[in-house]
């Protein structure tokens, strides 16, 4: 407002010197036409104030020019300075954000991406710019991503889609949201990317899925290994009675006690489902999860030597107390042992560690081996109950099953990744995690 006063009054001066001198100048015409011959002194005068209000017109008309100038330029200035303070700020919001922001144009080729993106894919941002999308995604990913992009081009509107992206050792799920950039006209001329990593995401919704699907199966259960586990009780029974009538080094008393072999195998079968039934039952409680793991190491440690297995121990100490039965704690690491050996066969290395995780709330447990691991098809199913990818007559495909069940009953988590020889992912091998919560 200071400066558009001080223009207003500097162009009224301006005016104000111009219109005396023109006044000025006509009077003085006016005078020597009437008396050419009779100048007096206050046409000298008339004359004289004529001039200087001209100098001074002219004067302050370039005064008002020149600062007008500078204040257009001061102007200029400060919003170079804004616009570069803008620029600055939006490249730090982009460069410090860890998501996947890169701009390709209508050929899928890179105009720019974000150091997190370059980083992520090995690389600087300058290396990439120029390239194709195959450069940094799989054949199958980059020409998924040029369908949405051609989309976006062809409509001007935005895209959303997920994909899965690999490189190296890195398997990530990527939410991606493909948006046009437009000029003045409106006409889209490239498109902005920005992906968020969903993978926690994905194992959560898979770990739902999970649930309900093995909440409805133990039910199930219930029902099955109640109806099956009358007769089997009758079975038993009569054949321990005619164990007593008969004699021990016939052919009959043979088959009697193969009866009973498989008749008690039943019922341990029938037993761990009734188990997995029941986990939402009894009252919880605390344990040491080291001392679990080192009773059980006792029983299956001189096994593991037969195999040629190399056991790594790596556990907290001082760790607090867990919520979870001691002699159930001890039957989920059994079983996940177990399936560590068989994978491995013969020499390997199974690792088990224990820690407290970032918050300080859970502890938690991984069983690691560097054996076959499991197809990527099957890990969907492998907390099933009655699945297996053992040979028949290795196992009845109820140890993962039932552990699941023991684990969830206490409010833990128990998750597995695996690669296998065909799997870009290395190293091989197959990694359960089970998170218990930590007593208050």
């Amino acid at each position: 407002m200071d400066f558009q006063n001080s223009f207003k009054l500097i162009k009224a001066a301006i005016i104000t010197a111009w219109s005396i001198s023109l006044l000025c100048f006509f009077s003085t015409l006016i005078i020597s036409i009437q008396s050419p011959h009779d100048i007096s002194n206050s046409f000298f005068w008339l004359q004289s104030l004529g001039i200087f209000a001209l100098l001074v017109g002219i004067g302050g008309a370039l005064f008002y020019n020149q600062w007008g100038v500078r204040r257009l330029l001061n102007q200029l200035s400060g919003k170079t300075r804004e616009l570069r303070r803008s620029e600055e700020r939006y490249r730090s919001l982009v460069e410090s954000a860890e998501d996947f922001i890169f701009t390709v144009n209508a050929s899928g080729r890179f105009r720019s991406l974000n150091n997190f993106t370059a980083i992520f894919f090995g690389g600087t941002p300058s290396q990439f710019v120029g390239k194709p999308l195959s450069s940094l995604f799989s054949p199958e990913i980059a020409e998924q991503q040029l369908k949405l992009i051609r989309l976006v081009f062809q409509f001007g509107k935005s895209v959303r889609d997920e994909f899965m992206v690999t490189t190296g050792e890195h398997q990530i799920w990527l939410n991606a949201n493909f948006m046009p950039r437009k000029n003045e006209q409106g006409k889209v001329i490239s498109v902005l990317c920005i992906a968020r990593d969903i993978t926690e995401s994905k194992k959560l919704e898979n770990q739902l899925v999970n649930t309900e699907k093995l909440a409805s199966m133990g039910t199930l259960a219930a029902g099955v290994a109640h109806e099956v586990n009358n007769p089997l009780g009758i079975i038993l029974g009569f054949t321990d009675l005619l164990l007593e009538k008969t004699d021990k080094g016939s052919q009959s008393y043979e088959d009697l006690k193969t009866i009973e072999r498989h008749g008690l195998h039943c019922k341990a079968v029938v037993e761990n489902l009734l188990s997995f039934a029941r986990h939402g039952e009894g009252v919880s409680e605390y344990c040491d999860i080291n001392e679990a793991i080192k009773a059980i190491i006792n029983v299956v440690k001189h096994s593991l030597d037969m195999n040629d297995i190399e056991l790594r121990l790596d556990l907290a100490p001082e760790l607090p107390r867990v919520k979870g039965d001691s002699r159930q704690m001890q039957q989920v690491f059994l079983n996940l042992i177990n399936n560590a050996a068989a994978a491995i066969k013969e020499t390997g290395v199974l690792e088990i560690s224990t820690s407290l995780d970032a918050n300080r709330d859970k502890v938690v447990i991984m069983v690691r081996d560097n054996g076959h691991g499991i197809p990527e098809e099957d890990m969907d199913k492998i907390f099933d109950p009655f699945f297996t990818t053992k040979m028949e007559g290795e196992g009845t495909g109820l140890g993962l099953f039932v552990s699941h069940g023991i684990v969830s009953k206490y409010e833990g988590s128990i998750t597995c990744e695996s690669s296998t020889v065909n799997s870009s992912k290395k190293p091989r091998g197959t990694t359960f995690t089970v998170a218990l919560k930590v007593k208050k």
